[in-house]
């Protein structure tokens, strides 16, 4: 069953979508009382967190790469590294920012 998901895109695709609905989740259980995203991300940069918990969810992302190293689904897990240095990219454009 695994021989299904094991593709690079959908590996790619999950690891793009998992570390924004981290964020999203990150707001919704800790921030609900602000809007999203407009208020929660000047709430985040006023506050200099948002490096931090952009950080929280890329490191959320290679968790799920740990995992799937461990189930032997290493194109999945390569789609995932690749998503996570797009993430890691935009890390490094918002701390220089």
């Amino acid at each position: 069953m695994l021989d299904k998901i094991d593709k690079i895109w959908i590996g790619f695709i999950f690891g793009c979508i998992f570390p924004a609905s981290c964020f999203f989740c990150y707001w919704l259980f800790f921030h609900n009382h602000l809007t999203f995203p407009t208020r929660f991300i000047n709430y985040l940069r006023a506050g200099n967190m948002l490096q931090e918990v952009a950080i929280a969810c890329v490191v959320a992302n290679l968790i799920i790469f740990y995992l799937g190293l461990n189930k032997k689904i290493f194109e999945l897990s390569r789609g995932i590294i690749f998503a996570t240095f797009l993430y890691v990219g935009l890390v490094l454009y918002i701390s220089l920012m």
